[in-house]
């Protein structure tokens, strides 16, 4: 007879705009899983008159403020370091942003407990005019137009619904162009590199530093048909050559942080002047922090979208390096 797998559940409260850096950590330090429960992204979701899903407004007033954050490491570990190493990575990310009320305590959960509870949160939205999304466990009726893009997330980032996400997938819709080549730096589930090629990108490449993402970006390629032209790999930018590589589009959906820091070597990756940059991931309080950068790098910037407290843009470059 089967047994169940037991895992540790540890439970952090967070910000809207720490929990995706926190996300990222948990899973650097070897979490099975990452579990979101973001009270904004689902109130946006049920009150959206695209979505099946329903509640009433006792539910959504007993949804709070704080994200919660769920993450799963293997029964059998020391939780004491653990939640010691979770702890330390919580300090180092409030040097930079507000974490909130941080580690929440835990508890033990089985497998099938966790690995699918998260679904019934994730219905099919429409992300642009012409782009939806579609978890593949649900049933949609996409309209002839429409551009459908199926998504299981797994234990990967990316749903679609983050603001960030959303308009990083608007300023494709808008910039991209057939037979563009395209680079996702920090790719997550895959979900903007699946969108730059149902938009027409003759080529893509995904990258990420998470083993995990590049696993489950891999699988949603493949169930949307566009593993000819959209190839994923473990790594970062510096990884590629910058005499080799060259993109019309590198788009890159993180942290203000690290965006700063591939400032200075984004435009040696851009194929000519029309060649653009987009980026997210930027709360509104770093966005100047991010056009300086990119100025600095020789880029300007040519538009700028805001959601809640983030900010996406638009660089285009202004040189051939």
């Amino acid at each position: 007879m089967d047994i169940a797998m037991k895992w540790y559940e540890i439970r952090v409260n967070t910000t809207e705009e720490a929990s995706d850096a926190v996300s990222e950590m948990l899973t650097s330090m070897g979490a099975g899983g990452v579990a979101i429960m973001d009270p904004f992204d689902i109130r946006k979701e049920i009150l959206n008159p695209n979505t099946l899903d329903y509640a009433d407004d006792e539910f959504l007033e007993s949804l709070g403020e704080d994200v919660i954050i769920k993450a799963y490491f293997q029964n059998g570990l020391d939780i004491n370091d653990v939640l010691k190493q979770i702890n330390e990575g919580l300090k180092n990310i409030s040097q930079f942003l507000d974490i909130g009320k941080g580690l929440d305590g835990y508890g033990e959960i089985d497998d099938e407990d966790w690995s699918t509870s998260w679904k019934k949160y994730y219905k099919p939205f429409r992300l642009t005019d012409r782009i939806v999304i579609k978890p593949t466990w649900e049933e949609y009726e996409v309209n002839p137009n429409d551009i459908a893009v199926e998504m299981d997330p797994g234990m990967a980032f990316g749903t679609g619904t983050h603001e960030t996400t959303q308009m990083c997938s608007r300023l494709l819709d808008n910039y991209m162009k057939d037979e563009y080549e395209v680079l996702d730096v920090g790719c997550g589930t895959g979900i903007l590199s699946i969108i730059a090629g149902k938009l027409g990108a003759r080529k893509v490449e995904a990258i990420d530093i998470d083993e995990v993402a590049v696993r489950v970006a891999a699988e949603n390629i493949s169930l949307n048909k566009e593993s000819s032209r959209i190839n994923v790999f473990k790594g970062v930018l510096t990884d590629l050559a910058q005499d080799e590589k060259k993109y019309d589009i590198i788009v890159a959906n993180i942290i203000a942080n690290v965006i700063i820091d591939l400032a200075e070597v984004i435009p040696y990756y851009l194929k000519r002047k029309a060649s653009l940059f987009i980026t997210s991931g930027i709360i509104k309080e770093r966005r100047q922090e991010v056009v300086n950068a990119c100025l600095k790098s020789g880029m300007s910037c040519i538009e700028t979208l805001e959601m809640g407290e983030w900010v996406a843009m638009v660089f285009k470059c202004q040189d051939t390096l």
